[in-house]
């Protein structure tokens, strides 16, 4: 892939140390980090989404070329007072945060076209793109340019799929398409009824409608493993210190002002609280499932990730400098 814009994805399940990593491999390299997170786009959620925590004051103006980038580096133009700023975190700007209302659907194809503006305009920079994030779909739009095939909704159909129970839904999903069972969010209702109304109006898997363009960059996907056992004890304690920080105020501010069915609202950690407001459990019960739902889908993500041969996996920040130094460097 000569010739293409060099970007580098670091991806892998919730929890296993993306953030960290991406924000290391800019500071060695001279990147920018584009959060390739479907919760981390919407205002206001932050807790539950886990949104790295920003720098104090206001982001510098920089520009500059290729390499580690310094405190006193500028990063954006005068033309930036006039567009969105990034999040700077530990001195890194960080894209693809807050770009929507809770509200407001924000769609896979519009990830796409917002991470090709922001990529051109970073190597536009002299710097290195890079996407951390563990939402699948979001980083194969950019990688893999997927066109899906168009199914329009059917009042009807969608009619007869609300009036079945989550589990029928999902067990029809799995004997239609067993791989695409396999990794979506079965506690997302929208989801899974959006799911079941694509395969039966065009009969066809996700796989057999998926049709791929040609690359746009040469990219390196970096993926980030730890034990299972780890990353379950780091989920279990990150939701503890999410309910410590206020998660229930949270929720309950988005509930106000958005109600419980925007699409935001069906997030992990959102859902769960929003069922202990509506008195439908408990909220030591709403937590456990919190941490439950979080271990269902960090599974999902490593299967998901897993069948992509091309990604490079590492299990330190280390050897994930020395597999971006080495493509980098081509």
């Amino acid at each position: 892939m000569k010739n293409l814009p060099q970007i580098i994805a670091v991806v892998g399940p919730t929890c296993s140390g993306k953030t960290g990593i991406g924000i290391a491999l800019a500071k060695h390299f001279g990147g920018e980090v584009i959060c390739a997170d479907s919760r981390t786009v919407y205002k206001g959620m932050d807790i539950g989404t886990a949104k790295p925590e920003a720098d104090s004051g206001l982001p510098p103006f920089m520009g500059g070329s290729r390499g580690a980038i310094d405190e006193g580096d500028s990063i954006l133009g005068i033309d930036s007072l006039f567009t969105s700023r990034p999040r700077m975190v530990e001195s890194i700007p960080h894209w693809g945060i807050d770009l929507v209302n809770p509200d407001e659907v924000f769609t896979v194809s519009k990830f796409q076209e917002y991470a090709d503006k922001k990529i051109a305009e970073i190597i536009g920079r002299g710097h290195v793109p890079i996407l951390v994030g563990g939402t699948g779909m979001y980083i194969r739009a950019v990688l893999d340019r997927p066109n899906y095939a168009n199914a329009e909704p059917d009042a009807v159909l969608r009619s007869e799929l609300e009036a079945m129970s989550d589990n029928e839904l999902l067990e029809e999903i799995a004997s239609r398409d067993p791989d695409t069972a396999s990794t979506i969010d079965d506690r997302n209702r929208r989801r899974l009824v959006r799911a079941l109304e694509i395969l039966r109006t065009t009969g066809k898997t996700l796989a057999d409608r998926q049709e791929f363009g040609e690359p746009i960059y040469d990219a390196l996907q970096i993926g980030i493993t730890k034990p299972r056992e780890q990353l379950y004890a780091a989920i279990d304690l990150r939701v503890d210190e999410m309910i410590g920080k206020g998660l229930v105020d949270e929720v309950r501010k988005l509930r106000d002002q958005f109600g419980d069915d925007c699409p935001g609202m069906t997030g992990i950690g959102y859902r769960q609280i929003a069922d202990f407001f509506q008195k439908k459990e408990q909220l030591r019960d709403a937590v456990i499932r919190i941490k439950y739902d979080s271990h269902h889908y960090a599974k999902r993500q490593e299967t998901w990730f897993q069948r992509d041969l091309r990604i490079v996996w590492v299990s330190d920040v280390y050897e994930a400098k020395e597999k971006a130094h080495n493509f980098l460097k081509r």
